[in-house]
């Protein structure tokens, strides 16, 4: 048996609320030898600064999950009710981050996007939520002439000011979704532009493809899920 001197003993509660703030047992070592709250301080501000990193990626991350979750959900009650109709929508703005490729008519390579990976980590941006893909000219890229896109994610945290960022939303956008096969998204923009037609808007040439479930969770394209949508206006 162990035999523990009562003045050592008193020291295990210390540990204990210690280990509570987030202590190793290898940083507590100098801290106890010590009551000189100067000395301590450092030691306090340093652990109180990490962990207020930590706090801040955990957030990131739950955010990003819920996010994925809540994408996953959009696109499995799109597939089961076969939601394919022509509406409007509002989307409020954000500043996302966003590159210029060459677009080679390829998914794939679009949205499992190695440069654009590159890209984020290059400017330390974190992400969450739908890739997004903007055409400047969406009649351009659906008849296959398409040789630019832009490749559109929302950040998490906080950028440098020389980063740059395009806004997306905050205007009324015809929306749809294409279900299925992507080679097919053709026939969904041709729909959405007769019913504007119809029902009096007039639509911009611009066009965002906003995966809702793509490569980033299955490679069974008979259940992917994009949200087409094109800025318009009313008519007078």
């Amino acid at each position: 048996h162990r035999y523990y001197k009562e003045e050592t003993m008193n020291l295990i509660p210390i540990i204990k609320y210690y280990k509570q703030m987030g202590f190793k047992l290898q940083e507590m070592g100098n801290v106890q030898k010590t009551l000189d709250s100067f000395y301590k301080e450092p030691k306090f501000l340093t652990k109180q600064s990490e962990l207020k990193e930590e706090e801040q990626r955990i957030k990131n991350s739950y955010l990003a999950i819920t996010e994925w979750v809540e994408l996953l959900r959009e696109g499995s009650i799109a597939i089961e009710n076969n939601i394919q109709n022509v509406n409007i929508k509002y989307f409020d703005s954000f500043d996302y981050v966003y590159l210029e490729q060459e677009f080679h008519q390829n998914y794939m390579d679009a949205v499992i996007n190695i440069p654009w990976v590159n890209y984020l980590e290059t400017i330390d941006c974190q992400i969450s939520g739908p890739v997004i893909l903007y055409y400047e000219n969406g009649q351009e890229k659906m008849s296959n002439d398409a040789s630019k896109v832009k490749v559109l994610q929302k950040p998490v945290n906080n950028l440098l000011s020389s980063v740059p960022t395009m806004s997306f939303g905050g205007k009324l956008l015809l929306s749809s979704y294409h279900i299925g096969d992507l080679s097919q998204i053709n026939k969904q923009y041709t729909k959405m532009l007769d019913w504007a037609k119809e029902n009096n808007y007039e639509y911009s040439n611009e066009l965002y493809e906003r995966f809702v479930i793509d490569y980033w969770s299955t490679m069974n394209t008979d259940t992917f899920v994009v949200e087409l949508l094109v800025p318009v206006t009313k008519k007078k």
